[in-house]
């Protein structure tokens, strides 16, 4: 079961307005979820399966995917510090400046396992790039595109791709920042314990 709406209000507990750049954004992960009010929302999407669900939004500045698992629960967020976070719960935290991986051991009812790296090009390979997730049709993709900072400039975009697996989520995300010809990729794994591969 997938249920998708697009959310354009949030609550002041910690929203940020704005693109940053490459250098202020921040990946976390916490060991609990987090009420959608911390962010500003702009795509939302509900992916239920037996034996776990996840909530996968686009929010100001990143991405945050919640994924619930019997009573285990984990929460990853991409965004600027001006995005204020609550620390409790929090389990893993790093900037996003460089190549960088990690795994967390199951907890509970779930695992997981995350790469990010940003990536600078060349304009033509980056506006070769843009268009290419673009066009992406595949349902199973959430999409928003920011407004240009200058007219001369192209428009920075978030897209976000995941697959559902009887086992848990992949996610890919690609977030562009056209003034640095920059681009933030992130691939994540979340899986539920106790599931059988083939149900």
């Amino acid at each position: 079961m997938i249920c998708g709406r697009e959310m354009k209000g949030a609550g002041d507990m910690g929203v940020s307005h704005g693109r940053s750049r490459v250098g202020d954004l921040v990946f976390q992960v916490y060991s609990r979820s987090l009420h959608p009010d911390w962010f500003l929302v702009r795509e939302f999407r509900r992916v239920i399966r037996n034996g776990w669900e996840a909530d996968i939004r686009i929010i100001e500045g990143g991405h945050a995917v919640i994924f619930r698992a019997g009573g285990t629960r984990l929460t990853e967020v991409v965004a600027s510090p001006d995005t204020v976070l609550p620390e409790s719960g929090l389990i893993f935290h790093s900037p996003i400046k460089h190549e960088r991986s990690t795994t967390i051991g199951r907890r509970g009812g779930a695992a997981y396992q995350t790469c990010f790296e940003v990536e600078r090009v060349d304009e033509e390979v980056f506006a070769h790039l843009c268009m290419e997730m673009t066009l992406d049709g595949s349902h199973e993709r959430l999409f928003h595109r920011d407004a240009p900072v200058n007219r001369m400039a192209p428009a920075p975009i978030t897209h976000l791709r995941y697959e559902a697996m009887a086992r848990g989520l992949s996610v890919h995300t690609f977030q562009t920042f056209p003034e640095e010809r920059a681009i933030v990729r992130t691939q994540s794994l979340f899986e539920a314990a106790g599931i059988d591969a083939g149900r």
